[in-house]
C-alpha cells in the first residue's frame, strides 16, 4: 500500500492509476481518494515498490510506502 499526498479529486485518481498501469508487472491498481492510499497488485521483480513510488512521484504527487 502507498500513502499519497496531494490527491484531491477524481482526475488525480485517474492520473495516478494511469501512471502505475504503465509499469510492467502491475496487475491491479485500487486508488482510494478518501483514504489517500493506493493498493497495487504487482510482481515485485518487474515492478518493485521503489518503481511504484517513482511512478507516483513522476505523476506529481508525494508518496511513501505504508504497511497494509
Amino acid at each position: 500500500m502507498l500513502q499519497v499526498d496531494g490527491m484531491s479529486c477524481p482526475s488525480c485518481v485517474r492520473h495516478i492509476d494511469s501512471a502505475l498501469r504503465e509499469l510492467g508487472g502491475v496487475a491491479r491498481v485500487d486508488v482510494r481518494l478518501r483514504e489517500g492510499t493506493v493498493v497495487v497488485q504487482h510482481d515485485p521483480e518487474s515492478a518493485p515498490v521503489a518503481a511504484l513510488v517513482e511512478a507516483v512521484r513522476g505523476a506529481g504527487y508525494g508518496v511513501r510506502p505504508r504497511a497494509a
